[in-house]
């Protein structure tokens, strides 16, 4: 104990030996005193700066005062909230010993420890997204494993990952709310490189011995590798030490194969725009945002796990479609499934309330009325066949828990448990009898009132109650004489004396104790109701995936049917074929211009690459970013907006998209191009897309443009991934003459008046000219700007300008074409400076001057 804790109370030292034993020392304490959860000392200064309450201080007087804040506990879930949004944890401790009974200090313990990964609290967390905790683990071949879990639904899942750049794309789609690591990784090398991939989750570290892998054993681990094992234990320990309660709803750790989904990783997930805009993180504007049209949460969950995870097996997608397909034709049942499906509550996370005695009066109603609503549902998806067959299968209607809550709860029950009105009459012969003898007490004031005046003869007299003195008779000093011997004075006031008899206070006793005994039947009735409910934890989670799995089948069904989707054929002869495409997003936000659809044609042949230019604004990145989307939304089990697609699965969706900087890290616009771009070429396969816009804009032109030549023909000739290139370097559209693979496209435009107007149409043929002057125009550069720079740029067409650099080894150079001497060529090119000649260019010069050499 340090010298700041030396002479404190019995009840401070109390909450130091708690304090002590809570692991993870910058844990805030709620230590629980009366009507409030207390925090002191540093706990109180941190929480009081983040809660914005006031800090105060105990014993004032005294040399070194203790800091102190503190909560009504009536509205703890709100302050837990904004703590855990700060990211701290929180510790509960409850006192757990009757303080009428208690010799001494009350006995205190800590009920549950609440983080960012394990929350329960509904105002920590978003209905319509999972909540998950990670654990990762590393390997000694330089793998990893990964478990992560969703307390809040019974979500627990578990997989081998290759490499680091592996997980953290699964950390771009999982986006876990806290991870846990072993201390040893912290303390490795690979730290620094490794943290970057957990974005904002809050990182937990534990010693190694956390990460054991026979904690794991009590779990069904069926198909989960044995390397995943340590990643699991740590989660399955982690949730014991901070729930102290059983985890019943999680039964199963399902097993998780990357290879079974198409790889979308953290540059993909922001340029696609999946789930935030890229200009103001906002939800409006995304993919998810058109898509999701589920009426429930669990439904909600569910699209958004099936957007992150596309699925790579035809016949997987081919289910999907087909049922996403039966319901887009069956108008009818559309309707009447939209109609009850609004009407169902999130049963999942009720569910794992329930399992761990949380779940309160009206969540057993709400799942009631959920169950009662399931008959209809299966009734209309009966007979249909295939998924939604099987998601007929899985609605379970439990129709014997549906009587008993119906039997034993209130219809319309309180929020709190401790305060009645829980159980329905006729539960408890006892609780009957309590609530008669409760209810007559307006009943027995006015017969007592009555008996009291008339034997006194005080008119006045009267019988109330309060909760400060209990039932009295209050008599006005007027009749002061009048007042019997038996009269007890209780209380003075200024017009009036309160008085109480012997038979009042037995009465008084015999009332309250009711009331008294009335709360705790009710509440221990209500328990066993819960702790019924609890067993059919299983049934309940097999309903729960089938709701969500019909819900999110019924948005895409909708939203095909709204925005005139085509369903796509999905191929195996490696071919993406779109006719008439649109981008699913601009095509709704876009008021200004009617959307203009275009054909895409992509191969691991001749058509593997196709190159694309035009000027800025044209529409060059929406056609790609389209293309893209559309091959997304396919595996995903969704219609596309197009007249006609054919997709073989693809592997992964590489982008390299737009300008962007790290300055956090270091890193300019030009180096993060330069390291997406070797990420895509290191981990791209022929079976993956690319989309690669403007490569090698942040550098000198004849840098640029070498690179981007470089990339794109390490890709044909080394990848064979289907690949859209945008670019503003013409000198791209040659490759197309000695790259069997390549194709030349452009967006095409149209020059009136010195303008242009865009056609937004994507159409065989290269062009060599950018527009950009004329998109400057329409940005509203000044005239005279504009002006000035067409004179530069004629003058540099024809070659009146020079290039700043030392022309003397370019004058030798070409001195050595002209006589077509290759010893002095290449002798002349290593000195020549690359910022002023290209090899490229160099090659286009000799051509020129001397024919093919």
């Amino acid at each position: 104990m340090s010298e700041v804790e030396s002479g404190i109370t019995p009840m401070l030292k109390q909450y130091w030996q708690i304090k002590s034993e809570i692991e993870d020392k910058d844990t805030i304490l709620f230590f629980r005193l009366g009507d409030f959860y207390e925090m002191f000392f540093d706990d109180a200064k941190i929480a009081s700066d983040i809660l914005d309450i006031t800090l105060t201080s105990r014993n004032k007087n005294d040399p070194n005062p203790v800091p102190l804040c503190g909560i009504p506990y009536h509205a703890v879930e709100g302050y837990v909230a904004k703590l855990l949004d700060a990211g701290r944890k929180v510790a509960i401790c409850e006192q757990v010993e009757d303080p009428k009974i208690a010799k001494g200090v009350v006995r205190r313990e800590v009920i549950k420890i609440i983080t960012p990964g394990v929350v329960m609290e509904t105002n920590s967390l978003v209905a319509r997204e999972n909540n998950y905790l990670a654990a990762v683990s590393h390997l000694p071949d330089g793998a990893f494993a990964l478990a992560f879990a969703d307390v809040s639904t019974g979500d627990f899942r578990a997989a081998a990952i290759k490499n680091m750049g592996s997980l953290a794309q699964e950390m771009a789609r999982i986006e876990p709310k806290e991870v846990l690591l072993p201390r040893s990784i912290e303390e490795s090398q690979i730290f620094p490189a490794l943290k970057p991939a957990f974005g904002k989750a809050l990182l937990t570290i534990l010693n190694d011995p956390h990460f054991d892998p026979l904690v794991a054993k009590n779990i069904d681990l069926t198909g989960v590798p044995n390397t995943a094992y340590a990643a699991v234990g740590a989660i399955s320990r982690y949730l014991q030490t901070t729930h102290k309660t059983s985890m019943d709803h999680i039964k199963k750790v399902l097993p998780y194969i990357t290879a079974e989904y198409m790889v979308i990783g953290e540059a993909t997930k922001r340029n696609l725009e999946l789930t935030e805009t890229i200009s103001d993180a906002s939800r409006r504007g995304t993919l998810l945002w058109l898509i999701d049209q589920t009426s429930t949460a669990m439904g909600a969950r569910t699209l958004r796990r099936w957007m992150f995870y596309p699925l790579m097996s035809p016949q997987r997608i081919g289910e999907r479609l087909d049922a996403v397909e039966a319901l887009k034709d069956g108008f009818q049942l559309f309707d009447a499934l939209k109609t009850d499906l609004k009407a169902v509550a999130d049963i999942e996370r009720i569910t794992s309330r329930i399992v761990m005695g949380s779940a309160n009066a009206r969540e057993m109603v709400s799942l009631k009325e959920t169950l009662k609503i399931l008959p209809r549902l299966k009734n209309q998806i009966e007979g249909t066949g295939g998924l939604l067959q099987k998601i007929h299968g899985a609605l379970d209607i439990c129709s014997e828990l549906v009587e008993r809550i119906e039997s034993v709860i209130a219809d319309e029950p309180p929020l709190s448990l401790r305060d009645g009105g829980l159980i329905k009459p006729g539960v408890s012969t006892e609780l009957d009898e309590l609530r008669s003898l409760a209810a007559d007490g307006k009943g027995f004031i006015a017969r007592l009132e009555a008996t009291e005046r008339n034997r006194t003869g005080i008119n006045s007299l009267k019988v109330r109650y309060n909760k400060v003195f209990g039932y009295y008779i209050e008599v006005t000093h007027t009749h002061a004489g009048k007042v019997p011997e038996n009269y007890i004075r209780r209380q003075t006031l200024v017009n009036a004396e309160r008085f109480i008899t012997p038979e009042l206070k037995v009465y008084e006793e015999k009332v309250l104790g009711a009331e008294e005994r009335i709360r705790q039947l009710e509440y221990e009735t209500f328990a066993e109701t819960r702790a019924y409910a609890s067993s059919f934890a299983g049934r309940l989670a097999d309903t729960s995936d089938g709701l969500g799995k019909l819900d999110a089948l019924a948005s895409l069904a909708y939203i095909a049917n709204k925005y005139r989707y085509c369903r796509p054929l999905i191929a195996n002869d490696g071919e993406v074929r779109i006719t008439a495409g649109r981008h699913p997003i601009i095509e709704q936000l876009n008021t200004t211009e009617r959307f203009v659809p275009n054909d895409v044609m992509l191969n691991t042949g001749d058509c593997r690459m196709i190159v694309i230019t035009g000027p800025n604004m044209a529409g060059k990145s929406t056609i790609m970013r389209q293309t893209a989307l559309i091959v997304l939304l396919a595996q995903m089990g969704s219609f596309v907006p197009a007249s006609n697609a054919s997709i073989s699965v693809v592997d992964r969706i590489f982008t390299r998209v737009g300008a962007s900087d790290n300055l956090v890290k270091g890193l300019s616009t030009f180096m993060v191009e330069m390291t997406e771009a070797a990420a895509i070429l290191k981990e791209a396969t022929r079976n993956s897309l690319i989309l690669i816009d403007e490569i090698g804009r942040g550098t000198s032109t004849y840098d640029g443009v070498s690179i981007a030549w470089a990339v794109a023909e390490y890709l044909h000739d080394n990848v064979g991934a289907k690949t859209m290139f945008a670019t503003h370097y013409h000198e791209l559209t040659d490759l197309a003459l000695t790259k069997s693979g390549i194709r030349n496209f452009n967006v095409a435009v149209k020059e009136w008046n010195d303008q242009i107007i865009f056609l937004r149409k994507l159409v065989p043929g290269g062009v060599n000219r950018s527009y950009g002057i004329a998109v400057a125009r329409l940005a509203g550069l000044p005239d005279e700007v504009i002006a000035q720079a067409k004179e530069v740029l004629a003058k540099l067409e024809k070659g009146e300008m020079a290039l700043k650099g030392d022309n003397s080894q370019m004058q030798l150079f070409e001195t050595a074409a002209n006589e077509g001497n290759l010893a002095k060529i290449a002798e002349t090119l290593k000195n020549v400076d690359p910022s002023v000649l290209t090899p490229i260019e160099a090659l286009n010069l000799i051509h020129k001057m001397k024919g093919e050499l």
